[in-house]
């Protein structure tokens, strides 16, 4: 048996045989005429999962939370996002390039979360000539780039129904919402709740080759699909995809929760060497950081990728790890030992 394991991402997991046997026999028909039968059903089903009115199919997240901000926004204004969030950090400025909106950014807490009082004082400068409107709240569950965190809830309802009250949209970048649902047992028509709209993804934590979904009220996702076509995400036979989406939501969203049980294994196991700074309490789910000696995060990628396990360093003194279904177990306990005796 390979025991190597990619944990650079959970991008990086691969469709099982029952997902390509899904794939292959999925009904297609062209989507961009809303003539796909699969893709209309998986529309259909997230958006009841989730407590919206519909749904989009779209090629990746990063387009997902593209069409959902210009949906909720206009060219000239401004959206509140996180100092650490995956819209701000990772996906090429697409606002400006593709909306022409100013991302004004708050930091957050360690939970993931912008403190109220952030949000509150951005809201109440009174606006004026020399200001871009604030039209959007954004925030992001579970929270990528400060370790896989899940917001809390009350302080993401108090923050929405604020921006609510001064007119402002709220968006949930939800690529990873299905953990937070998992780790809590949290409906997840609840975590979405307080969002006007909102985005899952299928390709990381559900292991889809590709595919996430923008859900909202109908006519703002309608808008969404008309943003999806400018910006070239109308996909024709949609519905091999689809067919890989549906059989993750039938036989990969239950078994989620095992990825969570990966993680605190691995970290366990850094954490034990005495040579990494780990904070297992803050492991919400699949995500794991690791701190090193300063500097020696690049030299730590390099002496794991020896030892066949592969991880991403962030920044000098820190890594990341994600786990995913696609892990074996036994690959996961054979790492654990190899840990053990390395370090």
């Amino acid at each position: 048996m390979n025991c190597d394991l990619e944990l650079r991402s959970d991008t990086f997991s691969t469709p099982c045989s029952g997902m390509r046997k899904a794939i292959a026999e999925a009904m297609v028909g062209d989507d961009v005429f809303g003539e796909d039968p699969t893709i209309n059903s998986l529309e259909e089903r997230v958006a009841g999962l989730l407590g919206k009115d519909a749904g989009l199919f779209v090629p990746s997240g990063t387009m997902g939370n593209g069409l959902a901000i210009r949906t909720l926004a206009s060219p000239g204004e401004r959206i509140l996002c996180g100092t650490n969030s995956h819209l701000y950090n990772f996906e090429g400025d697409q606002f400006a390039l593709n909306c022409g909106l100013q991302m004004h950014r708050m930091d957050e807490t360690a939970n993931g979360m912008i403190p109220f009082e952030s949000i509150q004082h951005s809201l109440d400068v009174q606006e004026n000539i020399h200001r871009a409107p604030v039209t959007v709240l954004a925030l992001e569950n579970t929270h990528n780039l400060l370790g896989g965190r899940i917001l809390p809830g009350e302080k993401v309802v108090e923050a929405c129904a604020f921006a609510h009250s001064r007119g402002v949209k709220t968006y949930l970048d939800g690529a990873r919402l299905w953990h937070a649902h998992a780790a809590t047992g949290i409906a997840l028509s609840k975590l979405a709740e307080p969002f006007d709209m909102v985005s899952v993804c299928f390709s990381k934590a559900l292991g889809a080759p590709v595919g996430s979904m923008v859900l909202g009220p109908g006519d703002l996702v309608e808008k969404a699909r008309w943003f999806r076509k400018r910006m070239g995400g109308g996909m024709r036979q949609a519905g091999i995809l689809g067919g890989a989406c549906h059989y993750a939501l039938d036989n990969n969203l239950p078994r989620l929760q095992v990825t969570c049980g990966y993680a605190r294994k691995l970290a366990k196991a850094f954490k034990s060497t005495g040579s990494f700074e780990v904070d297992i309490n803050a492991i919400d789910t699949n995500i794991v950081f690791l701190r090193t000696e300063p500097g020696k995060a690049a030299d730590l990628v390099f002496d794991l990728m020896t030892m066949g396990i592969s991880v991403l360093a962030l920044d000098a003194s820190s890594v990341r790890f994600v786990t995913h279904l696609s892990l074996d177990p036994q690959c996961v306990d054979e790492a654990v030992n190899r840990i053990a005796k390395e370090f």
